[in-house]
């Protein structure tokens, strides 16, 4: 009998791709943007989905329930609990924060199931041929992709060990946990350092309050670029390995102009698509406010203007200041003290 094969996508469009073409096998799609909002120690099954439908529900402000979310993740879960039904598991990941996130979650999950005969294999890519700058699976033809089927290998004890302490860290409430994770060896996985690095300049900045992706956003704005697709595409050319789709830049713009003190005024029919894109994105454009400005120019402090409620990770940013800010100049990050 032919072996059966399972592969696990974190994204629908690089899902898509696979099952058009002849790699052998059914394909199922775990996504949950572990790299954004809560993912706190210790909890189990039932609490951790409800945490993360309740970050979704809020982040994208739509009419997307918290229960109905609750309920998709839950069923990723019992589709990857199927596993052993299958001879082989194969995971597919790129290397950027999205991606590397989820593969460290999924390794430490695998890492206690009782597999059987299942065997775990592992496809995880950072170039691609023909691709000067490679982005990512979802960039891939069906041709492409069933190429890398043949590059898998069965998952090691040492990636097995990596992922398990790095999971760890970033799910600890303590951030420098992140650090010391990215000092150690992590060569098993060897796209999952600068991921860790990326996710920590995610903190806010000590300069003006702002994450990297704010920032990022403020400066193509004060540069002048006001329609969403050329803001967008602009900012993803700022990033070695852009980690966000659309959704996660048009969330970042609608949380910086509706703190106390804006930084962003957005003018369009309505509050910005957050999750089900219009057929016209340029119907909104976008533009800095006088904070907005003085934030660019590094003259005021998102934070002291507005507070923070914001989770990284296992880390809970909450009040008049951030606990931990990211010092772009020394490449760590510094605590704040009351």
């Amino acid at each position: 009998m032919p072996e059966t094969v399972l592969h696990v996508h974190c994204g629908d469009s690089s899902a898509e791709t696979l099952r058009q073409s002849d790699a052998p096998g059914d394909v199922i799609v775990w996504c949950d943007p572990l790299c954004e909002g809560p993912t706190p120690a210790g909890l189990a099954d039932h609490p951790r989905r409800r945490v993360r439908a309740e970050y979704l529900a809020a982040s994208t402000g739509t009419a997307l329930k918290v229960d109905a979310l609750a309920q998709t993740l839950a069923g990723q879960d019992a589709a990857l609990a199927r596993c052993v039904d299958y001879d082989e598991v194969v995971l597919w990941f790129d290397a950027c924060l999205f991606d590397q996130a989820i593969l460290i979650r999924q390794l430490d999950w695998f890492a206690r199931q009782a597999l059987g005969g299942t065997t775990l294999s592992l496809i995880c890519v950072g170039e691609f041929p023909g691709f000067d700058r490679f982005k990512g699976l979802g960039e891939l033809g069906a041709g492409q992709m069933a190429s890398l089927f043949e590059t898998r290998h069965q998952v090691t004890a040492a990636q097995i060990e990596t992922a398990q302490r790095t999971w760890g860290a970033f799910c600890s409430e303590d951030p420098t946990e992140v650090e010391r994770v990215i000092a150690s060896d992590t060569s098993a996985l060897p796209y999952l350092r600068d991921a860790l690095a990326r996710h920590l300049e995610q903190f806010p900045s000590a300069r003006n309050g702002l994450s990297r992706l704010e920032n990022e956003a403020v400066l193509v704005i004060g540069a002048g670029e006001s329609k969403l697709g050329r803001i967008f595409a602009n900012v993803s050319a700022k990033e070695e390995r852009p980690f966000f789709g659309d959704t996660t830049l048009w969330a970042c713009f609608d949380h910086l102009a509706s703190g106390r003190t804006p930084a962003l005024l957005i003018d369009g029919p309505g509050r910005l698509p957050l999750w089900d894109p219009p057929g016209r994105l340029d119907a909104w454009t976008v533009a800095l406010t006088e904070p907005g400005h003085q934030m660019l120019e590094q003259n005021a402090d998102w934070i002291e203007l507005n507070g923070v409620d914001r989770w990284l990770g296992g880390v809970h940013l909450i009040g008049d200041d951030a606990a931990w800010r990211w010092d772009e100049t020394a490449g760590r990050l510094v605590e704040r003290t009351a």
